[in-house]
C-alpha cells in the first residue's frame, strides 16, 4: 500500500483512502498507516476468511491464528 498509493494520486483523484480488515503492528511495518481499520491482531500467523497457511484454511469463514502444531502438521511437504 506504501507504494501503490502514491502511484494513485498521479492520476489526481479526488480523495485516495485505505481500508484494510486487519493491521498488525511489528517492527518490521513499513509504517504505512491505512485509514480505516477493522481490528488490530497480534504479530501472529493468522489464517481464515481467505487468509491461507500452505493454501489450506482460505474458505474458513472466521480468522484465527494457527498455533505452532498446526504450522508444522499443515507444513509444506515439498
Amino acid at each position: 500500500m506504501a507504494k501503490l498509493v502514491p502511484m494513485l494520486t498521479e492520476y489526481e483523484p479526488k480523495s485516495v483512502r485505505c481500508a484494510s480488515l486487519l493491521e498488525k503492528r511489528n517492527p518490521d511495518s513499513c509504517g504505512f498507516q491505512p485509514d480505516f481499520v477493522g481490528f488490530n491482531i497480534p504479530d501472529k500467523f493468522v489464517i481464515g476468511y481467505c487468509l491461507d497457511y500452505n493454501e489450506i484454511f482460505r474458505d474458513l469463514d472466521h480468522i484465527c491464528i494457527i498455533n505452532d502444531v498446526g504450522i508444522v502438521k499443515y507444513a509444506s511437504s515439498s
